[in-house]
């Protein structure tokens, strides 16, 4: 490893995310346009920019596609590239433009071969679902779901009310509110649960609703059982 890779401080570290701060020798548009066109390059990543004024790295990409490791390994390559592209802003400001319009073409074609690939897999997986035997069809159309697959309720107009809209909009907003308090629950609540007893209130509270809410659906979703009429031989009198 290099003296200046050792100079360099992982900021945020998340899944398809990594800000890194740089040393402030690469702050220059030179270096900034080796080290984004190198990251570009690299497969999955979406987006690469490197902030001049504090010399910071955002790396966008598919955790599926590269990893952090991939992209440290790139980096660390590009440095002494970069160090020799080094250039003051005013000798790279008419060459710049040009150098951001290739920057974009390759966020454009990273952008679009994702796009494809996730509609063609949507596709297939639409077309494997569709072409299924209809052996669950009749318990589809109850309007239960209890068998059906996701694709066969998202299809099936009948299992489309209110109730299920409801219940769509409450996970997605508990989903939203962990993530947005993710680091405040990892780094603050967890260490400190005293002091921050009226946060864990407040989450056992609304979990507390949460699940009132889907028990108290479920006996409503759940029919009641009904009596079977007797049959005629069972209720005629035997002389």
């Amino acid at each position: 490893m290099s003296h200046h890779a050792r100079q360099i401080y992982v900021l945020h570290k998340g899944d398809g995310h990594l800000r890194l701060a740089l040393p402030a020798l690469f702050a220059n548009p030179g270096s900034a346009r080796v080290i984004e066109a190198a990251l570009v390059r690299l497969p999955g990543v979406r987006a690469a920019e490197l902030e001049l004024r504090g010399s910071k790295l955002a790396v966008h990409f598919d955790p599926l596609a590269s990893s952090h490791r991939q992209i440290a390994l790139v980096l660390n390559a590009t440095l002494d590239e970069a160090i020799a592209a080094a250039a003051p802003a005013t000798a790279e400001t008419s060459r710049r433009p040009s150098a951001d319009l290739e920057v974009w073409r390759e966020r454009a074609k990273q952008w679009a071969d994702y796009l494809k690939h996730k509609i063609m897999a949507a596709e297939h997986a639409l077309r494997a679902q569709i072409a299924k035997p209809s052996a669950g069809n009749a318990v589809v159309s109850t309007g239960s779901g209890g068998g059906a697959s996701p694709w066969q309720r998202a299809l099936n107009p009948a299992l489309l009310n209110e109730r299920s809209v409801i219940n769509f909009i409450n996970d997605i907003a508990a989903f939203y509110l962990i993530r947005v308090h993710w680091n405040l629950i990892t780094r603050h609540w967890l260490q400190s649960p005293l002091k921050h007893s009226n946060a864990w209130l407040t989450v056992f509270y609304l979990t507390f609703l949460l699940v009132r809410y889907r028990k108290r659906n479920a006996a409503v979703a759940t029919p009641a059982p009904m009596l079977q009429a007797p049959k005629p031989e069972d209720s005629a009198v035997t002389p």
